[in-house]
């Protein structure tokens, strides 16, 4: 080979690992990408989403790889697993390392996930179903791990079923004593209650539980979300209400709730309004290209809450302005404890 025609060949791959380190790719977690987008278009789809894992151990913090993987795992009805990916997704931010078309897709993904919320709020309420319809069953473990299926599939029923989520902990705590107690360790049902823990407002056991699960960790992917979800545990509660609207999660009942007027009904015009503030909110925060600007989205919104309070036209406000009066606080408290 000339001179000429392998300095022709070293620039030209200088060109394609400099293309692909500007996008923030690993050189190995690319190629392997690519073996998954054949082996998905020749339907292999197991083979697409064991691939697409091993990508992950090499560019854990890679968003698009996560939401293929998530994708093809709804594909499969593994919404469980869909789900674990859309999360960290969901919650992922732009990052100049990996380029202007990373960051593209991130954003253009996190509203297609939005898109998809409906499907496992159907699914994690069939799941709830199914536990009422055999809360009888002396297969006690086997409800508790339906009750944990519906609650992380459908946000909105862990809020109203508070008595079912003490009872599926409570399961989870007697069947594990052995990991408690130093004797074993299972993976996934102890991350599962780390998970019931995180959403009954227990952070410190379930800080507790993911620092465990670091020293079990098998591979960089499984320590990221290990990782993931212990440091997400530490963000403030604005932090988590931002990226709870975002996700599309913040529905029109937990604004009302937010505003007081939970118990109370409210008229068409008012829900209207309500439900354009959550919109406006969530296209703000779509477009949004710093954490200044999101959080402006909540002070927007706060703003708004307490105008319409001093104007006397919030939705049962009178309900509200009892709870304030006896608990001693302002409504500028009452938003910052709520976490605007």
């Amino acid at each position: 080979m000339s001179k000429l025609r392998c300095f022709l060949l070293v620039v030209a791959v200088s060109a394609l690992a400099g293309t692909l380190w500007a996008a923030g790719l690993n050189p190995e977690a690319a190629a392997l990408y690519g073996q998954a987008e054949a082996a998905y278009k020749a339907k292999e789809l197991d083979k697409a989403v064991g691939v697409l894992v091993e990508a992950l151990k090499k560019e854990p913090d890679n968003a698009v790889f996560r939401y293929i993987l998530g994708k093809i795992l709804m594909e499969k009805g593994d919404f469980l697993g869909a789900r674990e990916n859309f999360e960290i997704v969901g919650r992922s931010r732009p990052n100049t390392e990996k380029g202007a078309e990373y960051n593209d897709k991130l954003k253009n993904f996190k509203k297609k996930i939005k898109t998809l919320q409906d499907a496992f709020n159907d699914e994690g309420q069939k799941k709830f179903d199914l536990y009422l319809k055999n809360q009888d069953s002396k297969k006690k473990i086997q409800l508790a791990v339906t009750l944990y299926q519906a609650f992380r599939l459908n946000p909105p029923l862990r809020y109203k079923n508070y008595d079912e989520l003490k009872t599926a902990t409570d399961i989870y705590e007697e069947a594990l004593q052995k990991c408690f107690q130093g004797q074993e360790w299972q993976k996934q049902p102890m991350l599962q209650l780390a998970f019931l823990y995180e959403i009954a407002n227990k952070k410190d056991k379930a800080a507790e539980v993911y620092m465990r699960a670091l020293d079990y960790v098998e591979d960089p992917n499984e320590e990221f979300v290990i990782t993931h979800k212990f440091d997400y545990l530490n963000r403030s509660n604005k932090e988590k209400l931002l990226d709870t609207i975002e996700a599309g999660e913040f529905s029109q009942k937990d604004l009302e709730e937010l505003m007081g007027s939970g118990t109370e009904k409210v008229n068409e015009e008012d829900r209207k309004k309500i439900d354009d503030m959550i919109s406006e909110a969530r296209s703000k925060l779509e477009n949004a290209s710093s954490e200044e600007e999101r959080e402006s989205v909540l002070e927007e919104i706060k703003a708004s809450i307490i105008e319409k309070q001093k104007r006397g036209e919030l939705p049962g406000q009178e309900k509200l302005n009892e709870k304030l009066k006896k608990e001693g606080k302002t409504m500028e408290e009452y938003m910052k404890e709520k976490g605007l």
